[in-house]
């Protein structure tokens, strides 16, 4: 019984897909990281006093890794934080964000940037935020030069390598920070930022998004504390957020539903897939039995729940096709086998993306989120191979004032219209 426990305990923390972190290396202006298969998603967020940035992979690493730093990183570690993700903290002598991240077959290099402490102050307050991983097929990027955009002394500070830590140890207990020196160089200007360039259409001419309206028919979704339905609320925004978008003209609109009907889960992926989409979102409203509880959230694709709110959610929405008395396992046979398939594609990557760009629409909309607004489970709707796929919940039902903004005219229009305004942002760069 022990040995079967044990064996249950890896495999629930180490996923079969995931891959294997084996390498660190900081060289002038990066860190590399290498695996044993390519790494599907991250996210990162920075730390003060000492500076940090810390990056949570979708992988696993054991043991615990370590190496040397470079230039302004004194030292890197690397162990694992929760079951399926994996952790690297990069301790700092100076304030530096990230750039970009480059992902390149079996390895990823973040590429680093000196920034001033209003900006490093700033990226703390974020908190943490995806970390699109952009693919290349080309050979690995040069190192930044010691001229460029990140130049430092070759004295500044002393390295102070550590062995690894635990995951909870690498992130909240690290060794002292260096001394700043008095008088640091003066700023290099600062980069533009990167034009977004929009999505090549998989079907020729506009892009088209599928918008799902979830729930439906006799799946009346989550059921509200002023007695209303979940499944009206996702078609009103569904409904919605395709008008502004077909005003606007310069993205094709595809609804799974456009009227008060049941979709099997597997016939919502199907619609995306047919029509070639270039995105997927699905819409919903959350629930839960503490009334306390409010916001919006964005999911992707991991075989591993972020959070346990994550996973529970998963397994709710999992069973509509339940409800509608359709078994998954013939209504969409391929669903069983994406996961592998997904996780190691540059499609999920784009998902992450999105989700990013999404949080900016809805923020700008004066959405309220619940906490950290991306997260990671394995929802059925999610696992399209080759279309990049989010799953939105626009708050929670059972929460008295999101219900009363979820079911006003005004609030289901701002919420279309930041999800509109993402996806154009998405789709066109514009």
């Amino acid at each position: 019984m022990r040995r079967l426990l044990l064996i249950l305990c890896l495999l629930w923390a180490a996923p079969l897909w995931a891959a294997r972190i084996i390498a660190l290396e900081s060289q002038p202006g990066r860190v590399i990281i290498t695996a044993d298969g390519p790494l599907p998603a991250a996210q990162a967020f920075a730390l003060s006093d000492p500076f940090r940035l810390v990056v949570d992979f979708v992988g696993v690493v054991q043991p615990g890794l370590s190496a040397p730093g470079s230039n302004s990183v004194s030292a890197l570690r690397a162990a694992m934080f929760a079951p399926g993700t994996a952790r690297l903290v990069i301790d700092l002598k100076a304030p530096v964000i990230i750039r970009e991240a480059r992902a390149q077959g079996n390895q990823v290099t973040l590429v680093l940037e000196r920034a001033p402490p209003d900006v490093f102050v700033a990226a703390v307050a974020r908190g943490r935020r995806p970390l699109p991983l952009l693919r290349s097929d080309g050979p690995p990027p040069p190192p930044t030069p010691a001229t460029g955009s990140f130049s430092l002394p070759t004295d500044f500070g002393r390295s102070r390598a550590e062995p690894a830590k635990t995951a909870e140890a690498a992130a909240e207990k690290p060794s002292a920070p260096a001394e700043l020196p008095v008088a640091a160089p003066p700023m290099p200007p600062a980069e533009p930022p990167a034009i977004r360039s929009g999505v090549k259409s998989r079907s020729g001419g506009k892009p088209l998004v599928v918008i799902d309206a979830g729930h439906g028919g006799k799946d009346v979704g989550a059921i509200a504390v002023t007695g209303g339905y979940e499944k009206d609320i996702t078609l009103a925004i569904a409904r919605e957020a395709a008008r502004i978008l077909r005003e606007g003209g310069r993205v094709r609109v595809k609804l799974t539903r456009d009227e008060d009907r049941f979709i099997p889960l597997g016939g919502r992926v199907r619609i995306a897939r047919d029509a070639r989409a270039d995105l997927f979102i699905s819409i919903h409203a959350d629930s839960a039995p503490n009334d306390q509880a409010r916001g919006a959230s964005v999911y992707t694709l991991s075989a591993v729940a972020s959070d346990a709110i994550a996973e529970r959610l998963a397994a709710r929405e999992n069973k509509a096709d339940i409800i509608g008395g359709v078994n998954l396992g013939v209504e969409a046979p391929e669903v069983g086998e994406i996961m592998v398939d997904l996780a190691r594609r540059a499609t999920n990557n784009v998902s992450v993306q999105f989700a990013d760009t999404l949080q900016d629409g809805l923020e700008e909309q004066e959405v309220g989120f619940r906490g950290e607004f991306h997260h990671f489970a394995a929802f059925a709707v999610l696992k399209a191979p080759d279309v990049p796929s989010v799953l939105l919940e626009t708050g929670y039902v059972t929460n008295k004032s999101d219900a009363e903004r979820l079911f006003s005219s005004d609030g289901r229009r701002r919420m279309a219209r930041g999800i509109a305004r993402a996806i154009e942002r998405h789709l066109t760069g514009k």
